[in-house]
């Protein structure tokens, strides 16, 4: 077996892997499906989506039949999927609107570039590109009002906090990853996909954390605090 042999099956076995990270968040998101808020609720379904498309994509690959729209599909869904939880865990009026008005703009985008710029038969670079600018900035969003608002329990402890640091980790690297997807060829197509492997990996395992924090009851700061005032004085 040459080193490129053994490079190819190194990315297989990480790429499954990721894959079956996943079944992490659903199995727990599903045991404590009571408990979920109906922002957790919309990042569990996405992991819904995302294991049955995955299902799907493989599949069709394994038929050696195009698939490439069904991750387009996906880069469709999990946008609206993970922007619509972080709408519902955001209470400003304003965010809100700039979240709809944005919604409203990547439908179009979405649509003209499947069907109109870049095809059925490539990546949506439009679509990928303008994703990753809208989950992060509505996450940067989200991160800003958390900051703001008087909390008695460390932010770590916040499920949609957890899973926004997932977000922003995965999207932010992962974007150049599928802009140049179509550009590339051999070893530096599967480091790119080892990349995406990792950080899907790290992603899932985020959001398993977060979906394990919900119900639980979190640490107060307020010990720490008035043990400090105490000391001050």
């Amino acid at each position: 077996m040459n080193h490129n042999s053994a490079f190819f099956i190194f990315q297989s076995v990480l790429s499954y892997s990721s894959q079956l990270a996943l079944l992490v968040p659903l199995w727990i998101g599903y045991q404590r499906r009571h408990l979920l808020k109906p922002e957790h609720k919309a990042v569990f379904w996405c992991c819904v989506m995302w294991a049955i498309l995955t299902v799907v994509g493989e599949i069709l690959f394994a038929a050696k039949r195009h698939n490439l729209f069904v991750w387009n599909i996906v880069t469709v869904l999990e946008t609206l999927l993970l922007g619509y939880a972080f709408y519902l865990a955001l209470n400003s009026r304003i965010i809100r609107s700039f979240i709809r008005i944005a919604a409203g703009l990547f439908i179009v985008t979405a649509t003209a570039d499947f069907f109109f710029i870049s095809g059925l038969e490539a990546t949506t670079i439009y679509t990928v590109a303008l994703e990753s600018i809208l989950l992060i900035t509505v996450v940067l969003l989200y991160f800003e009002r958390s900051l703001h608002e008087l909390r008695t329990t460390p932010l770590e402890q916040h499920p949609m906090f957890v899973i926004g640091i997932g977000v922003i980790v995965y999207f932010a690297g992962t974007t150049m990853v599928f802009l140049l997807k179509d550009s590339v060829r051999g070893i530096q197509m599967v480091m790119m996909m080892m990349v995406n492997s990792v950080l899907s990996f790290v992603l899932n395992l985020v959001i398993a954390r977060a979906f394990w924090l919900v119900g639980r009851k979190p640490v107060s700061l307020l010990p720490h605090l008035s043990t400090h005032t105490a000391e001050v004085a």
